[in-house]
């Protein structure tokens, strides 16, 4: 299946699921970072730092990024 992939197309694919993979881990790792850092600068309070959180989870990031590489190695097989 791999050989008859263009080239052109091959890059395409691996970029866009690159972003797919860059998106789910800003969602489990950068997210939740950033929300930590408002609540401790007096930003924003505990619930809503919850409520945040419930919005995009880190869980959802997670998610994202295992469909990203199992939709990039499905192309290969």
């Amino acid at each position: 299946m791999s050989a008859s992939i263009r080239a052109g197309q091959l890059i395409g694919s691996c970029i866009e699921y690159g972003l797919w993979f860059g998106v789910g881990a800003y969602l489990a790792w950068f997210w939740p970072r950033r929300v930590r850092r408002q609540v401790q600068s007096g930003k924003i309070s505990e619930e809503q730092a919850r409520q945040t959180l419930r919005k995009f989870s880190p869980l959802l990031g997670y998610l994202v990024m295992i469909a990203a590489i199992v939709f990039a190695l499905s192309q290969f097989f």
